[in-house]
């Protein structure tokens, strides 16, 4: 059985529709909750934490690539469970972006998001949905090293051209 239209899923027998179905129900929900918790959590927190909360996932993020480009050196040893939590830590800090720049934080103590995040919402939104998509390419083709190395560059220039238009440099 299809689902889907023609780009559907092929989902066999009546028992797989279900387990098809309830699998998408739980991400849905699980996108949900995420959602709404972000959303409280953003409108709860004071200007200053939410700056502070952006700036320490960066650093985390930025570690994180760190070891990555260490494994495509060679300066440390491929380990694909350590590629997928650096996948990992990437999508729950892309899919925490949209709530860490309320308005009130455009400025605050060493802030370095650019007006540009706030000017051209659409053009931010749009790099967070092209991050988010690229961690996904990369979560679903990386096996080994060669499949690190052909898809961590992009990741990298996704960050790069994010900051180069979203963040100024700090002083």
């Amino acid at each position: 059985m299809f689902i889907g239209g023609d780009s559907g899923y092929y989902l066999g027998g009546d028992s797989d529709l279900r387990e098809g179905i309830a699998k998408m129900i739980q991400k849905l929900v699980i996108a949900l909750g995420v959602l709404l918790l972000g959303v409280t959590a953003a409108s709860a927190q004071s200007c200053q934490d939410v700056i502070d909360k952006r700036q320490t996932l960066m650093k985390h993020s930025a570690a994180e690539a760190k070891i990555a480009s260490s494994m495509i050196k060679g300066e440390t040893p491929f380990d694909l469970a350590k590629t997928k939590e650096i996948y990992a830590t990437f999508a729950t800090d892309a899919a925490a972006m949209p709530t860490l720049f309320p308005d009130c934080s455009k400025t605050g103590d060493h802030t370095t998001a650019a007006p540009a995040v706030w000017e051209k919402p659409d053009d931010f939104k749009a790099a967070i949905a092209k991050f988010t998509a690229d961690i996904k390419a990369a979560q679903d083709s990386t096996k080994d090293l060669d499949g690190l190395k052909a898809n961590f560059p992009t990741i990298g220039k996704d960050c790069g051209s994010c900051h180069q238009t979203f963040r100024v440099k700090p002083s």
